[in-house]
């Protein structure tokens, strides 16, 4: 029988919202997937076999950008955008380790400092010059199904195998059972849906690989001896401003500035799955639970995708990030320790099975400035 978990969730983030009697089917998901609280990333760079002629329904040749082109933004009008280009190139080893880092802090925020990334960017010993991985076919034969992700997947540990074992060996003190295994592939991923006509639908999704997306169970990479039945596959950005494709999508407009995404958002929610955090929207259709207001549903494209939303109250309670102050008892409760300018979770019972979760967020940084001063 499966289990479901019903809950009565309200936030206020400068306003109110409320969300109600959300039914989760969680039957099927194992929130102590990844019980550690010391994650290690091990990520890689692969490239693909380079597209001659370019395939155009695809983003790129297949390789890494490695330089702000000025053709990447500019068009017959003039410039894509003439303002902050948002995780511009050149898309090599700095630029992975920082993605990672604003990973690391995220969770490091996020879990109470109860998660802290660590995490090792393995470079091809081969290449000398980039250390990326180089595949044996174009994009679009990675793109067709999950199986096809998986292959990637696999494929990119195989290349990188000695490689990741030298490193294993030289830090003993790195439990594989811990590691996040994360591939970074060129290009931009096929990850959101758009009202206009997408020429490029052979891009590659972003997915948490996970077993059953192995063709059988005699195709995961081995490592160590230890089979890898799961991992993160992520592209090199999510901004389309370097790619013709944004012309196509956003056909008629003179500035892209605000079609930027970063990529920071796809990184924390796939992240989430490999820590075990349960998705808060419909998995069956897409639609939203708790909206934006929350990582595992679409609060992870929050500041355009460069500031994502927390993981709910509801899932910090769960993973034991933190606990909740129950104020349904008044007379055992001070009154005065409803603070809404503090960082409480405050839990309020109106059943046996339900309950409110109060929780305030503010939008100011610590110079006193609101996100919108910084992304408009």
């Amino acid at each position: 029988m499966p289990i479901i978990v019903r809950f009565v969730c309200l936030f206020i983030f400068i306003n109110i919202s409320l969300c109600s009697d959300i039914l989760f089917n969680l039957s099927d998901f194992n929130s102590s997937s990844r019980p550690t609280s010391n994650p290690y990333i091990v990520a890689i760079m692969v490239e693909f076999e380079e597209e001659i002629p370019d395939n155009p329904l695809t983003s790129g040749t297949g390789s890494f950008l490695s330089e702000l082109d000025i053709d990447m933004v500019w068009n017959q009008s003039g410039l894509r955008c003439d303002g902050f280009i948002l995780d511009r190139p050149p898309h090599n080893q700095s630029y992975f380790n920082a993605q990672i880092q604003a990973l690391s802090n995220y969770y490091n925020l996020a879990s109470n400092n109860n998660i802290d990334i660590q995490w090792s960017l393995i470079s091809n010993s081969d290449d000398s010059s980039n250390g990326y991985y180089k595949l044996s076919k174009t994009i679009e034969h990675y793109s067709y199904s999950d199986i096809d992700l998986s292959n990637l997947f696999k494929e990119s540990l195989e290349l990188a195998k000695d490689d990741i074992e030298q490193h294993l060996l030289a830090h003993p003190e790195i439990d594989i059972d811990d590691i996040i295994f994360t591939v970074f592939h060129a290009g931009i991923s096929q990850d959101f849906s758009f009202n206009a006509f997408d020429p490029t639908v052979y891009d590659i999704k972003s997915a948490y690989i996970e077993s059953s997306m192995f063709e059988n169970d005699l195709n995961y990479p081995i490592i160590n001896g230890q089979e890898i039945t799961s991992g993160i596959l992520l592209p090199e950005t999510q901004n389309m401003i370097f790619f013709d494709s944004i012309e196509d999508i956003y056909y008629g407009q003179d500035n892209y500035c605000d079609y930027q995404f970063g990529m920071t958002s796809t990184f924390a929610f796939l992240m989430g799955y490999a820590l075990g955090l349960p998705p808060l929207f419909d998995t069956d259709s897409g639609n939203l639970g708790v909206g934006v207001f929350a990582l595992m549903d679409y609060g992870s494209n929050n500041g355009r995708g460069v500031i994502p939303a927390f993981p709910s109250p509801w899932t910090r309670i769960l993973k034991s990030w933190k606990e909740p102050i129950n104020m349904t008892d008044s007379s055992s409760v001070n009154p005065l320790i409803f603070d809404i300018n503090s960082n409480n979770i405050y839990r309020f019972d109106i059943s046996h099975d339900e309950y409110f979760l109060i929780e305030n967020h503010s939008n100011k940084l610590d110079n006193g400035q609101a996100l919108i001063d910084i992304v408009s």
